[in-house]
C-alpha cells in the first residue's frame, strides 16, 4: 500500500438505520484539509489493509462495534485541526491526513468560535494552550512557557535540527592555533626572534645566528624552540553548535520526564481527552530523539571540541556559513518557548472548547471591569485580577475553590461538598465583603441551558465566604437558549439568578445585574 490509496470515512450513529446506507467519503492526503467532522460525534474509517494502524493525534483508533473492518473515532470537546497518521505493520508512516473538527452546531458556529479564540489569544495566549488533539496556529516569540509547547517544538523541529547538525560533519569549520614546540633542527621550517634568542643559550648550537638554518641542520642533533600553526576543530562556531546540542538534549530529557509524571497523575474526565493513549507514541519519539542526540554528540567532530560555549565570534562565524546557519536556526526553533502571533505555520494543542469559552469569559469580563472602573489600580495574577481604589478592593477570580465544611472569617467554603464555580467577583469595601458567581456554560440549546441552571441554584444556596452568602449567580452562555425569561435583567435583579448571553464580537456591556452590584459596593 502507498500514500495514494485513500482512506474513507462516514458518520456513525449506533443503532441508526441511516448509518449503513451512508456513502463513504474519501479522506484526502495532507496538506489538503478534510472537513465535515464535528465535536462529540462518532466517525468510522474503513481499514485499507490488514495490519495497518490509524493514529489520530498519536492515539491508535480502536475497532468499531460496527465491524472489525472499521476504526471508530469520537472527537471530544475540542475544535480545530487534528493530524491523523496511517502506519504500516512495522510502524513506518504510510500517509498523513488533516482532519478539520468544527464546534458543535448546537453551541457555536465555527466563525464565532474562531473569533473567540482570536480574542483570547490577543489578550492571554497562554489561556488557549492545552492538551486536546485539536491544534491552532501559534507564533515563535514571547515569554510564555508551556510543557506541551516545548514538546510541539521538539517534534516539529528536533529531527530537522539533528539532520542539519549531522551535515556539518562533511565540512566542519576549523581554526588556526598558534603554539611553540621544541623540534629537531632538521625539522625546522620557520623561526622567529624567540627561536634566535633561545639558540644563543643552547651550548650545542653555538654558532653565528646569522648563519643559514641549513648549516644548523647539517651539524647534527639539537632541539629548537620554534613557532607552529596548526588546524584545530575547537573553533567558536563548533563550540556554539555543541552548546546547542546539549541544550536540545537537556530539553528532551526534561520534557519526557515531566510529561511522564503528568500522565501518571492524570485523572479520568468525561470532558477532557485522555493523555494515556497518546503518550506511548510521544514518549517513543522523545526517547528516539534522545538516543540520536547522544549518538551525534559522540561523533566527529564534537569529541575534539573542548567546551560548549556561545560567543559573539561563534555566532558571527555561524551567520557567515549557510550549513552552520541552518543548523543553528532550526535548533533554536526547537528550543524556543514563546507564543505571540497567531498567523504562522506552527501548530499547538488547545484546551477543550468549553474551557476556551470559560477562559474567554474570564478575560472578557476582566477587560470590561477595567473599563468600568478606570480609577482602580489593577494587578494581574495567573487566575486572578485584583483592583484597588483606596480601601475598596475588587477581586475577579477564575475557578475559585470552596472547600467542604464551615471555615473562618473571609474563607471560602461550601455547606455541602467541595465546589469550584467558574468565575467569582468579590468586593471588600467599608468593612464588608460581598461576592457573586458567574458560571460559563458552553451550551445554547434550550434544554441544555435549563439543565445548566441547576449549577447556578446550587452555588447560590451552598457557597459562602465566612458567613456571607453570594449576592447572586448568573449563567453565561454563547447564545440564547430559548428561555427568554431567564435572560431578562429584571428577572436577575428580582431572583438573583438568571442567564446572560456573552458572545465574541463587538465589545459587550456587563450584565445589568453585575453593574448594579458594582454600583452598590464600589465608589464608582
Amino acid at each position: 500500500m502507498n500514500g495514494d490509496d485513500l482512506l474513507h470515512w462516514r458518520l456513525y450513529e449506533s443503532g441508526s438505520a441511516e448509518t449503513a446506507s451512508q456513502a463513504w467519503n474519501p479522506l484526502l492526503l495532507a496538506p489538503a484539509h478534510n472537513e465535515g467532522f464535528l465535536e462529540r460525534r462518532s466517525y468510522l474509517f474503513l481499514k485499507p489493509q490488514f495490519g495497518a494502524t490509524l493514529y489520530v493525534d498519536d492515539e491508535p483508533l480502536k475497532d468499531s462495534e460496527a465491524g472489525a473492518d472499521c476504526w471508530i473515532w469520537e472527537p471530544g470537546f475540542f475544535a480545530g485541526e487534528v493530524t491523523a497518521e496511517l502506519t504500516a505493520l512495522d510502524g513506518t508512516t504510510i500517509a498523513l491526513y488533516l482532519l478539520d473538527v468544527s464546534p458543535d452546531p448546537d453551541k457555536l458556529g465555527r466563525g464565532v468560535f474562531g473569533d473567540m479564540v482570536r480574542e483570547l489569544w490577543e489578550e492571554e495566549p497562554e489561556s488557549v494552550i492545552g492538551e486536546e488533539p485539536a491544534v491552532t496556529a501559534i507564533g515563535a516569540s514571547g515569554r510564555i512557557e508551556n510543557l506541551w509547547l516545548a514538546f510541539a517544538r521538539l517534534r516539529r523541529y528536533g529531527n530537522d535540527a539533528l539532520t542539519a547538525i549531522e551535515t556539518i560533519r562533511t565540512c566542519p569549520r576549523r581554526t588556526l592555533r598558534f603554539r611553540r614546540a621544541n623540534v629537531p633542527v632538521r625539522s625546522v621550517r620557520r623561526v622567529d626572534r624567540q627561536t634566535v634568542r633561545s639558540m644563543r643559550h643552547a651550548p650545542n648550537l653555538s654558532m653565528d645566528s646569522s648563519g643559514p638554518i641549513g648549516e644548523l641542520a647539517s651539524s647534527g642533533g639539537g632541539l629548537l624552540d620554534v613557532p607552529q600553526i596548526e588546524e584545530n576543530l575547537d573553533s567558536p562556531p563548533n563550540r556554539a553548535i555543541l552548546a546547542l546540542q546539549l541544550a536540545l538534549l537537556r530539553r528532551t530529557r526534561t520534557v519526557v520526564e515531566r510529561l511522564g509524571k503528568q500522565v501518571e497523575k492524570e485523572r479520568h474526565s468525561d470532558t477532557r481527552t485522555s493523555l494515556s493513549q497518546r503518550w506511548p507514541k510521544r514518549r517513543a519519539f522523545l526517547e528516539q530523539l534522545t538516543i540520536r542526540l547522544e549518538r551525534t554528540r559522540r561523533q566527529f567532530p564534537w569529541p575534539d571540541v573542548t567546551r560548549a560555549e556561545v560567543s559573539s565570534a561563534g555566532l558571527t562565524a555561524i551567520s557567515a556559513d549557510p550549513i552552520y546557519a541552518r543548523a543553528w536556526s532550526t535548533g533554536w526553533r526547537a528550543l524556543r518557548m514563546g507564543i505571540e502571533d497567531i498567523d504562522t505555520s506552527e501548530r499547538l494543542w488547545v484546551c477543550p472548547s468549553w474551557e476556551i469559552y470559560e477562559r474567554w469569559c474570564f478575560v472578557k469580563i476582566a477587560r470590561m471591569l477595567r473599563l468600568r472602573l478606570p480609577k482602580f489600580e489593577w494587578k494581574r495574577r495567573e487566575n486572578e485580577r485584583i483592583g484597588t481604589d483606596g480601601d475598596c478592593k475588587l477581586r475577579f477570580v477564575l475557578q475559585p475553590t470552596f472547600r467542604a465544611g464551615p471555615s473562618g472569617p473571609g474563607i471560602r467554603w461550601s455547606v455541602s461538598k467541595e465546589r469550584i464555580p467558574d468565575l467569582m467577583l468579590e468586593i471588600e469595601s467599608a468593612g464588608q465583603r460581598r461576592f457573586l458567581l458567574l458560571d460559563a456554560k458552553y451550551r445554547s440549546s434550550r434544554q441544555s441551558v435549563l439543565d445548566a441552571m441547576g449549577s447556578a441554584h446550587i452555588y447560590q444556596d451552598s457557597l459562602r465566604i465566612g458567613p456571607q452568602r453570594p449576592d447572586g449567580a448568573l449563567l453565561l452562555v454563547p447564545a440564547g437558549g430559548g428561555a427568554e425569561w431567564l435572560e431578562m435583567p429584571s428577572y436577575h435583579l428580582t431572583h438573583q439568578v438568571g442567564v446572560h448571553v456573552l458572545t465574541p464580537g463587538d465589545e459587550p456591556n456587563l450584565p445589568e445585574f453585575v453593574l448594579a452590584f458594582l454600583d452598590q459596593w464600589t465608589k464608582s
